[in-house]
């Protein structure tokens, strides 16, 4: 979590340098007092109750006033001649705001430390509101929480942790050289994703079909309660998680949709649901449906303009050469699988038969990462993210035991990335989409997910490493490789 300095809204960079001291200094204290109450509350999820002494906000109160009594400058008074009680009367509400904001974080950052906990991610803070209690980001809970006057700063959060496990040996692991070809199937498919990433959604009126898109207004009842509503939501025809709760039926429920018309879909709320008090009940979500769109590739003979071709047959002669190409690179894609797989195997780890929305999320970001960067169409790529958050949960759950595994290879290893290497990945998937590297990185960050490429990057150079020291043998595998579509070449 970002911690602003006591004094960040005077913008006078040595008091913001005193309140980055001041911070240090909270936390060391915080380490000594702090209180934490923790429980389970899943695999891989603790609940923490942390208690911040009364005499520790009443120090630090007045040691932020006397600071700014200090060195602020008020209209009609010297320079530290200012009066106490103007001083707390014209800066007590951003002294009081900012040092919530330094009380949540540092005890918080205390708790995990003196409980040893290796934490994924930021807390989600329990916090009241609108008389139900829910558990929200950091950042959203500032705005409910309050430090008392003359009493104990109390909170609620739960946090995701990382297993314990032991790494296996890495050295010589022994893989097989898999048989790979190109196939006509593998170029037409290539030629058909690229002329989806040129196409659009269009609105149709002959009922949705599955991967359409319905565009619908979301309420979700839970008995006579309206928990909460949502206007315009766009809706694949296919099992997906609404709200953080899985509704596997929802492709059949929406089938031959068309708008105008309402459906309902009973669902089971999540274990994890930001309201405590609604999680494994019995719910229905309610969708009034406003249109349906279904996604259209540019015909052949587009794109067979636009990418400078006579006839398909040049281009698919084209895309195969290029595949060629790249072919020792799918190759590679098929040893370092063999590498997942001694990996998954040697190391034992317990996980949740369910994984939670953010076990979920975290299990699939990176795999969205590599469809981006093989240029697969991003209707395809919502479709497998819907996938793997409902209907195949066992695949993420073995995503996301990679990641836990590859991220401690990473340390082991000592594998660090670049800002060169990051830029070198954006670039790639701006070709791949044919857009913009400024318009990709963007999105990026505007999603989340730059620190996401830089762990992938990562780890791809940890499987680098290890198919290096790898034992590779000449024998025929029993499952084909993953194959990796190529570029294509143009005709001047």
């Amino acid at each position: 979590m970002d911690i602003p300095g006591v004094a960040d809204a005077l913008q006078d960079p040595e008091l913001r340098a005193k309140a980055e001291q001041t911070a240090d200094r909270l936390l060391e204290e915080l380490k000594k007092s702090v209180r934490v109450s923790a429980r389970d509350v899943g695999v891989l999820r603790k609940e923490l109750h942390v208690t911040v002494p009364a005499r520790i906000i009443s120090d630090f109160l007045g040691h932020n006033f006397d600071e700014i009594i200090h060195d602020a400058v008020v209209p009609g008074f010297r320079r530290g001649r200012a009066p106490r009680r103007l001083i707390e009367k014209r800066f007590g509400g951003e002294v009081r705001d900012s040092l919530k904001t330094m009380v949540l974080g540092q005890s918080y950052f205390a708790a995990i430390e003196n409980e040893k906990l290796d934490v994924l991610g930021d807390p989600l803070v329990q916090v009241t509101t609108d008389s139900a209690q829910r558990f929200v980001s950091p950042d959203e809970a500032l705005e409910h929480l309050t430090l008392p006057d003359a009493a104990d700063f109390e909170y609620t959060c739960e946090v995701e942790i990382r297993p314990t496990f032991e790494i296996p040996e890495l050295d010589g692991i022994e893989i097989a050289r898999p048989d790979v070809k190109i196939t006509d199937e593998d170029v037409d498919n290539y030629i058909l994703n690229q002329r989806k990433i040129r196409g659009r959604f269009e609105p149709v009126d002959d009922g949705a079909a599955p991967d359409d898109l319905v565009v619908a207004d979301v309420t979700l009842k839970c008995g006579d309660e309206t928990v909460k509503t949502e206007d315009n939501v766009q809706l694949g025809v296919r099992p997906q998680r609404l709200d953080g709760i899985t509704v596997e039926n929802l492709g059949d429920v929406l089938k031959g949709a068309k708008a105008g018309q309402t459906r309902s879909i009973a669902c089971t709320i999540a274990d994890d649901y930001e309201r405590r008090d609604l999680r494994g009940k019995a719910a229905e979500f309610s969708l009034v449906i406003h249109e349906v769109k279904r996604l259209e590739p540019i015909s052949e003979a587009q794109f067979l303009e636009s990418a400078g071709y006579e006839s398909l047959d040049d281009l698919r002669k084209d895309v195969r050469a290029d595949m060629e190409v790249e072919l020792d690179r799918t190759l590679e894609t098929g040893l370092k699988n063999q590498i997942l797989d001694y990996l998954l195997q040697k190391v034992p780890m317990e996980l949740p038969e369910k994984l939670s929305a953010r076990q979920a999320d975290r299990a699939i970001l990176r795999q969205v990462l590599e469809l981006q960067r093989r240029g697969v169409p991003f209707p395809d790529i919502e479709a497998k993210i819907d996938e793997l958050r409902t209907v195949a949960q066992k695949d993420a759950a073995i995503q996301l035991k990679l990641q836990f595994i590859l991220d401690k290879v990473a340390q082991k290893l000592e594998v660090t990335v670049t800002d060169e290497e990051i830029n070198s990945a954006i670039a790639q998937i701006a070709r791949r989409y044919n857009r913009r590297f400024d318009r990709v990185r963007d999105d990026l960050r505007t999603q989340g997910t730059l620190s996401a490429l830089a762990e992938q990057i990562v780890c791809d150079k940890c499987l680098d490493q290890l198919l290096k020291s790898a034992k590779i043998v000449d024998k025929p595998v029993e499952e084909p490789a993953p194959k990796k579509s190529g570029g294509r070449k143009k005709k001047s």
